[in-house]
């Protein structure tokens, strides 16, 4: 009889999952012994011929049998390995009394061989709930199973797994306890054991060694192994630290330094856990130790290294913001006190070579309080002797590093230490060169009040900290050079427009007085608070020429000075000084003393004292190496004395004010003798019967050369009267001598000839260039014939030259202009002259002018005349000599760039009633 096997949902026998659980449990079959005993005893209970343990993992193993043939164990279940895959795979008992009347077993071959008839198999389930192999008993002639035998068997079963599930387990444990073991060997960590019932303390061997001593051991008196073996600041900490882990949740941290025997100091950690007992009560600590000395230097050695990179990274970002070397200092003093420095100084060479001290604040306060001390006054700017005997100053200027744990070595080296080190209380120094590309700036001193030894990471740290330092230095230097060659530019910008405006100023205006008082307000407060100019004149005596002041409320002050200064200064005085060598003056401080000698009258004295100047400089007003006036600048006490720059902006200007002096005179010189010369050029005009002649002559405003306009009244031989007005081409001493040449060649023509204007002109052209005037001139020459009761008659002719205008006795204004003009004089003599005629009654007024009365720059010739017509109408009825001076007042501009000859004839009685 047989119970045919159900459905099983364990799943098929080659699932991944039951095959690695059946794999474990093989892996760690010790041996067939065990699987032997239980399947004897399976045979045994169950009166079965033939039992065995099979453990299916991709394939079947037997690993354990009764009354089986010698080789099957350790090998596959050949015989009834099928009916054991079936148990696997349907993960239920199999039931078989009779194979051969089971259709589905009757064609195995151990059946069909007689040697399996009757079967029963229960599955081996792992504790993981997966089938990883069976217990089968068989025999070869059928046979009932009872219920009974089933569960038998399935107990068999369960002790078959835990035979196997704690060979695992042993395996398991023993690998654990083989790696805790090389883990523990490897990290070097004791374990030891207090038990408390006996006090017995109980040390591994690593746990010894920790302790530097051979082991293992056992402590019987712990208290007295705390005493000896323990740093004294830490048996305390110890004791409490076991009496918390007694009392509380159990656990037992402590950290602490182990006395070895050569004397030397190790940490250690140890950690335990408390053992209870059923009842609850403590009865044993577990624990581990080990030696945390290298680590916990280690650990030091980088939190020293994190902290220096972080020092070093805070110093250079706070460097990189530093505006001043006077900073510098106190700033990397922070990075010097990770290293226990108790102050720095910083030497830096300027832009003139100097080596200058900048000092850290707990440094600066020592030399601070030392100097009140000795009751003299703290430095504010410390300047380093460059003489070597200060490792401050060796380094900075050779380069070399120094650093002395202790004074006694920087007294070895550098004797002068002795007293700097006792007055700064100084006992270790660091003295490092500030080097950048290859330059040396200075030097960066730290200083200890303590001995310091310098390690490797002391000296790296340095190093950081001076090349941080360096790169700064470099920065700000360049900074303040750049800095100073910007102000120096705009200075000298400053300067240069200073001169370009005073240039502008002296060329602006012919006016001395003004150019000067210009040139005084342009100086202040450029070059200083208040200035004053005084000038020679031909004797040599001094005159106020100019003043200013930057506050305009002074400016009378000041110049009541200047004009009493003039009068009292004495050979002291600083403007006497400077006319005597021709060289400036800078007097940086003045006092009473000095004004007492400068100015010999009190109330001069008291003038500048009430102005309150501080300092002074005066320079001379040259002219081609003479002195013809000084410039003097003066400064309150807020300014302070003049700087060089100034002082030299100044010299130049001087030089500027006595050339433009000088031409000034010059020019008045030259125009007095030009005038004089065109003067006697020009001569007054006759006093004719029945006419009445008025000229006038000026000249222009600008240049002193003799001009070329010229005029000219005359009788002639034939009783008539000669006029005649001209300007030669050009304005220098060669028109003025052609026009006098001209002038003369028609006087004597038209006086010994009584031919018309025309035929006059004529010959005056042809005498001009048979006797080379070499000169070219327009010319209008009329005759006036005797004025009588109707008038008079006018012929002239001209030779390029303007029209006559006349003045009609109704006050009407006529100009008698002719077309085509005749050539200039001097273009062709043989070209043929014009005559022309007009009738003058009695009250007439004929105008005669040369260009520059009508034409100028910003008006034609056109526009000109009209501009004269309109001014001859409305003063027709003036007295002649007060008609031309209105028509120049009027119509001559001051400026204006040319000569203006007048010839002005009124034929009969004159005008007596006029109002301008």
């Amino acid at each position: 009889m047989s119970v045919p096997p159900s459905p099983s949902p364990a799943g098929t026998l080659h699932d991944a999952h039951r095959v690695a659980a059946a794999r474990r449990l093989f892996l760690e079959v010790p041996g067939p012994a065990a699987y032997d005993r239980l399947s004897a005893l399976a045979a045994r209970l169950l009166a079965a011929g033939h039992a065995k343990v099979t453990l299916f993992t991709d394939q079947d193993t037997v690993v354990g049998g009764h009354g089986l043939p010698p080789g099957v164990v350790g090998g596959r279940a050949l015989l009834t390995g099928a009916l054991s895959a079936r148990v696997v795979a349907e993960g239920r008992p199999l039931v078989v009394s009779d194979a051969r009347r089971d259709p589905s077993l009757a064609d195995l071959p151990a059946v069909t061989s007689g040697q399996v008839v009757a079967y029963l198999g229960t599955p081996l389930v792992a504790a993981s709930g997966l089938v990883v192999g069976v217990l089968a008993v068989y025999d070869p002639v059928p046979r009932p199973w009872h219920p009974d035998d089933g569960e038998l068997l399935e107990h068999l079963a369960a002790s078959v797994v835990a035979e196997l599930e704690l060979s695992a387990a042993h395996s398991a444990i023993g690998a654990s306890r083989t790696r805790l073991e090389v883990a523990l060997e490897a990290s070097s960590v004791g374990i030891w054991e207090h038990d408390l019932r006996t006090g017995v303390l109980h040390w591994d061997e690593r746990g010894a060694a920790v302790h530097g001593l051979d082991g293992p051991l056992e402590i019987p008196d712990v208290d007295a192994m705390i005493a000896e073996r323990l740093h004294p600041d830490d048996r305390d900490a110890v004791r409490r630290a076991m009496a918390e882990a007694l009392t509380s949740a159990g656990e037992y941290v402590s950290e602490a330094r182990v006395l070895h025997a050569d004397g030397s100091t190790r940490w250690t950690v140890s950690r335990g856990r408390v053992v209870r007992d059923a009842q609850g009560s403590a009865v044993r600590v577990l624990g581990t130790v080990v030696d945390v000395t290298d680590a916990r230097e280690e650990a030091i050695r980088r939190l020293a290294a994190t902290q220096r990179a972080a020092a070093v990274a805070e110093v250079a970002a706070q460097l990189a913001n530093a505006t001043a070397l006077s900073e510098l200092a106190e700033i990397t003093l922070r990075g010097a006190r990770v290293l226990g420095a108790s102050s720095s100084a910083l030497a830096a060479f300027d832009g003139d070579g100097a080596l200058r001290l900048y000092l850290a604040r707990q440094l600066a306060d020592t030399v601070a309080a030392a100097a009140a001390e000795a009751e003299v006054a703290p430095p504010e700017d410390i300047v380093v002797e460059l003489d070597d005997t200060l490792p401050t100053q060796y380094t900075a200027r050779h380069g070399e590093r120094f650093l002395f744990p202790d004074l006694d070595d920087a007294v070895a080296r550098f004797p002068a230490m002795a007293e700097v080190g006792a007055a700064l209380g100084l006992h270790a120094l660091a003295s490092l060169p500030l080097r950048v590309e290859g330059r040396l700036l200075g030097s960066f001193v730290v200083i200890w009040d303590t001995g310091h030894v310098f390690g490797d990471d002391d000296v790296e740290l340095l190093d950081a900290l001076t090349a941080q330092i360096a790169l700064s230095v470099s920065r700000l230097r360049a900074d303040a050079e750049r800095d100073a060659a910007v102000a120096a530019m705009a200075e000298a910008n400053r300067r240069l427009q200073l001169l370009a405006d005073a240039g502008r100023v002296l060329s602006g205006s012919l006016d001395t007085a003004e150019q000067l008082d210009r040139l005084a307000d342009l100086v202040v407060p450029a070059l200083g608070d208040w200035c004053w100019i005084v000038v020679t004149d031909e004797h040599r005596r001094l005159h106020d020429a100019a003043v200013a002041h930057r506050r305009p409320e002074r400016r009378a002050d000041a110049a009541h000075y200047v004009r009493a200064m003039a009068h009292a200064m004495t050979s002291e005085h600083a403007a006497q000084v400077v006319l005597r060598t021709g060289r400036p003056l800078v007097v940086p401080e003045i006092d009473a003393d000095r004004i007492a000698a400068a100015l010999a009258d009190p109330a001069a004295r008291e003038a500048l004292t009430r102005l309150e100047p501080r300092a002074a400089a005066v320079v001379p007003l040259l002219a081609r190496g003479e002195v013809v006036g000084a410039l003097g600048l003066a400064n309150d006490a807020g300014r302070g004395p003049h700087t060089p720059a100034e002082v030299e902006a100044a010299v130049e200007i001087g030089r500027r004010v006595g050339l433009s002096l000088q031409a000034a005179r010059l020019f008045a010189q030259q125009r007095d003798l030009a005038e004089a010369l065109q003067h006697s050029l020009l001569t007054e005009p006759p006093r004719l019967e029945g006419c009445e002649v008025v000229v006038r002559y000026v000249p222009a405003s600008e240049g002193a050369d003799i001009g070329g306009d010229w005029y000219d009244a005359f009788p002639g031989g034939d009783g008539e009267t000669v006029l005649a007005i001209g300007d030669v081409v050009g304005h220098d001493r060669h028109a003025a001598a052609a026009m006098g040449q001209l002038r003369g060649l028609l006087r004597g023509i038209a006086y010994a000839d009584a031919a018309t204007p025309a035929e006059l002109l004529t010959r005056l052209d042809r005498a001009a260039s048979g006797l080379t005037v070499g000169a070219m001139a327009t010319a209008l020459l009329a005759r006036l014939s005797r004025p009588g009761p109707d008038g008079a008659v006018l012929r002239w002719s001209s030779a390029g030259h303007l029209p006559p205008v006349v003045v009609d006795p109704g006050g009407e204004v006529r100009v008698l202009a002719t077309a085509p003009a005749d050539l200039l004089l001097g273009v062709d003599p043989r070209r043929p002259r014009t005559d022309h005629v007009a009738d003058l009654p009695a009250g007439s007024t004929v105008l005669l002018h040369t260009d520059g009365l009508v034409e100028r720059r910003d008006r034609d010739l056109e526009a000109g005349t009209a501009d004269l017509v309109d001014v001859l109408r409305r003063c027709a009825g003036a007295p002649l000599d007060e008609l031309c001076d209105v028509v120049l007042r009027r119509m001559f501009l001051p400026g204006a760039e040319d000569d203006v000859a007048l010839l002005a004839v009124r034929v009969g009685q004159a005008y007596t009633a006029w109002t301008s």
